[in-house]
């Protein structure tokens, strides 16, 4: 496939005239979203703040520690558990809304807007967009499931994560054996629910999907911008291919893709698209500003 860079990659004035001439917005959110808040998995600073005594065994990053805790099995369930334990409680619950999120919800809480994400944190939610219009196909930190699965039940972990934290041992960072999680329908071990292999629950995530078909074929008769957000190479079959297809074949829709190391297009929608190889943060921040300050100028 020939690639090529959107020429405009600065041009803040135009997306935001996208933005406002939009008669619907779908939004792809990756990894890069909440990175560029502060949610970075590559960071070796934010890693020695949360984990220190992870850190002095010599792990860096929370990238690192994710690799090494990512299969559990009877000999290592104690140690997996007290990292889990602790990645999701900073990540789900301590950690507060992020200003990406902020900015971009207010840049779009008057429009008719749909989501898609393969971000598992929950921003979205504490950024205020409404539940109901967030596809997250990957899954949650906030839920549990069987690890068999012995059901398509799924299990808010927060009692869960409270307890396992707050009985651990901080110096060796392991829980108790007492306090490691169990499937209270068949008394299997629980699992988080994200997508890793066949087991993964996806059946209530996936009752959402014919609501994210149903906005794309409804925004036909419209203006339908894409706006693709952090999506690198990962699981691009999720939303990066599928925005980049739906740019192409929708008659009236355009493609605002940022991404400070992705960001270049298929050359078929290049002039459909719009793309910053910036910080997202800063580029989201400017357009909501832009947008903001022409919405109090109207009043």
């Amino acid at each position: 496939m020939s690639m090529s860079i959107q020429i405009n990659t600065d041009n803040i004035s135009e997306a935001v005239k996208r933005i406002n001439e939009a008669d619907s917005i779908l939004i792809g959110a990756g990894a890069g979203l909440s990175a560029s808040g502060g949610l970075n998995y590559n960071d070796p600073e934010l890693f020695k703040k949360w984990f220190p005594r992870l850190n002095q065994f010599g792990i860096r990053t929370i990238g690192e520690a994710i690799s090494i805790y990512w299969q559990v099995n009877d000999s290592n369930r104690r140690a997996f558990w007290a990292y889990w334990a602790n990645h999701i409680q900073k990540i789900r619950y301590d950690a507060p809304v992020l200003q990406p999120y902020m900015d971009l919800f207010d840049m779009v809480k008057n429009k008719d807007y749909f989501i898609i994400t393969t971000n598992v944190d929950g921003q979205f939610v504490k950024a205020g967009f409404d539940q109901d219009k967030i596809f997250a196909p990957q899954g949650d930190y906030g839920l549990f499931q069987c690890d068999g699965p012995c059901s398509n039940e799924l299990f808010d972990n927060r009692s869960l994560i409270d307890k396992m934290i707050s009985n651990m041992n901080s110096d060796d960072f392991l829980i108790r054996e007492e306090d490691i999680p169990r499937c209270p329908n068949c008394g299997s071990y629980l699992a988080k629910n994200l997508r890793i292999d066949h087991t993964f629950v996806e059946e209530p995530h996936m009752r959402k999907q014919k609501d994210y078909l149903d906005f794309i074929n409804q925004s036909v008769e419209g203006k339908l911008l894409l706006i693709e957000l952090g999506v690198g190479f990962n699981t691009p079959v999720i939303i990066r291919w599928p925005f980049e297809q739906i740019t192409a074949e929708h008659p009236h829709a355009e493609l605002i893709r940022i991404n400070m190391d992705n960001s270049k297009a298929p050359e078929k929608i290049t002039s459909k698209c719009l793309a910053f190889n910036r910080d997202i943060a800063q580029v989201i921040t400017e357009m909501k500003n832009i947008i903001l300050n022409k919405n109090s100028r109207s009043m």
